[in-house]
Parts: C-alpha cells; structure tokens; sequence
C-alpha cells in the first residue's frame, strides 16, 4: 500500500530514523532534579491537618454546587406539575376524562422525582452543613479515635 508517495519499506526506514534520533544521549542528559515535598516547612502534625482541610473545602463545594443543581432540578419539577394541574383542569372542563387520567399519571411520577430529588438534597444537607468560616467541623459519628 502506497499512501500519499511513501512505501512500506520508505515508512519503515523514517520511523527507525525518528527512534534513533529521538534516543536520549547519556552524555548530554540532565540529572533530574527532586520537588520539594509539600508542607516542608511545617511541622508534621500540620500538614496532615492541612490537607483535610483542603479536602474538606472541595467536598463541601462539590456538595453545594450538586444541592444548586437539585434545587434548581426540583423547580423544574414544581413547574410541570403545576402545568400538569392545570391541564388536568382543562381537561376535566371539557370532559375529557382519558386525557385527566393520562395528565394524573404523569403528574404522579413527577411528584415521585420531587419527593427523590428532596431526599437527595436532605441527605446533602444533612452530611454537609452550611458553617461559618473558621469554625472547626463537627466530629463525625463514625470517626475512630486511634491512639499511637
């Protein structure tokens, strides 16, 4: 197969010359320098404590940003259930009582998305207070305490 001029045999050639090429010299090879470990310049204790907090911060915020996503998902809920209502109004009105039915069931299930979508953003709450800044977190009830 012969792709755009070249052969087989002319693109073995080129890739053994880019692999030669591309060999590091020893001669010419820096020595890798080390990162310095985080948290060098405190003390022990602190970077361990450190680092939970900043952990602590990004479950929090991914808590927050998914309880603004619920809610937000929730309102969308509360408003096609309230058009749900009102459809089944009209329907009634006109006597329509296979479409007031269909417009129930649909209302039905979307109240079940509401009561799911309550229960999500409950349990994100529940797990995840709102605080004020600076204040120490609550210790969890399945946190161990382990003596060294």
């Amino acid at each position: 197969m012969d792709l755009a001029g070249l052969s087989a045999e002319s693109g073995a050639r080129l890739r053994a010359a880019v692999r030669k090429n591309s060999a590091p010299d020893k001669r010419t090879r820096r020595p890798r320098r080390s990162m310095p470990a985080v948290g060098m310049d405190r003390p022990a204790g602190d970077a361990g404590a450190s680092a939970a907090a900043e952990a602590d911060t990004a479950d929090r915020r991914q808590a927050d940003y998914f309880v603004r996503l619920l809610t937000q998902s929730r309102r969308l809920v509360d408003h096609r259930i309230d058009e749900y209502q009102k459809a089944i109004a009209v329907s009634e009105a006109n006597g329509d009582v296979e479409g007031a039915g269909n417009f129930r069931r649909i209302a039905r299930i979307e109240e079940e998305d509401r009561q799911t979508l309550d229960g999500l953003i409950e349990k994100l709450r529940r797990r995840f207070p709102h605080r004020v800044p600076g204040q120490r977190a609550p210790i969890s009830p399945r946190a161990r305490f382990v003596a060294r």
